[in-house]
């Protein structure tokens, strides 16, 4: 019998791998040589789709805040200006300073209140003993101890916006509406415009509700809550400035 010829290992080619050292055919156990920025959406790990959703709400309040900021502005300007007498050839002054209705102090309270009820629902979704019992399977800690501050916080929304047509309603009452005046013409549009956002954020805070109800997955939930009580506090800060620039600068 002839012998097996072995090759040498000058005889063996080596693939070109440009200076990089070589090449790793082992399987990567995952099915292929999907790296973690390639897992789809869905399989993404749960603090990288928080932070995700996170710089997405940061955006979408960004836009909203130029929206308001825009708004008070021109609310500056038009105080500060008036209608044009050509006769006279001057601008003559129109803006008549608002009577706010006292109703949105306690208005306002009620606003800063829900934002507390929010944020201690977000803390209990992401307490860490209660989410550990519930990755283990042994209860439903998390839903058990934010649903009740998060229903708070969807109560005192509803009461805000209450308050807020109540005082529409007075303002009705007194002959002020949206044409009336300059001064009346923002209060309506900021106010008007500041209600739908927080409609907005009461429809997500729903969805928590109904999510955690339904038994929905947790990291789900966390990231919902999370997103929602962040817009809440922005909505409260955004109320603040309104409702100091309509009581200070009339």
């Amino acid at each position: 019998m002839s012998a097996v010829k072995v090759p040498s290992t000058k005889e063996i080619e080596l693939p070109d791998t440009g200076g990089r050292g070589p090449i790793n055919k082992f399987p990567t156990g995952g099915g292929g040589g999907d790296s973690w920025n390639d897992l789809p959406w869905n399989r993404r790990g749960p603090r990288e789709r928080l932070l995700r959703c996170r710089l997405g709400l940061l955006v979408m309040l960004c836009t909203s805040l130029m929206l308001f900021a825009s708004l008070t502005s021109a609310y500056f300007v038009r105080k500060d200006s008036g209608t044009y007498n050509a006769q006279m050839r001057v601008y003559v002054p129109d803006w008549k300073p608002l009577q706010v209705p006292p109703l949105l102090w306690l208005n306002t309270a009620i606003l800063l209140l829900a934002s507390v009820s929010m944020e201690l629902g977000r803390r209990e979704v992401f307490r860490e003993p209660a989410v550990t019992e519930e990755w283990l399977g042994l209860s439903r800690t998390t839903v058990r101890r934010s649903l009740p501050w998060l229903s708070v916080s969807m109560v005192l929304g509803g009461g805000f916006l209450a308050g807020q047509v109540i005082a529409w309603k007075e303002l009705y009452a007194q002959g002020v509406y949206f044409k009336s005046n300059p001064s009346s013409h923002f209060y309506y549009m900021l106010t008007g415009l500041h209600g739908l956002h927080l409609a907005g954020g009461m429809l997500a805070l729903a969805w928590a509700l109904f999510a955690a109800l339904l038994g929905r997955r947790l990291e789900s939930r966390q990231i919902l809550v999370d997103v929602t009580a962040w817009y809440w506090h922005a909505m409260a800060v955004v109320w603040l400035g309104i409702f100091a620039l309509l009581k200070l600068a009339q």
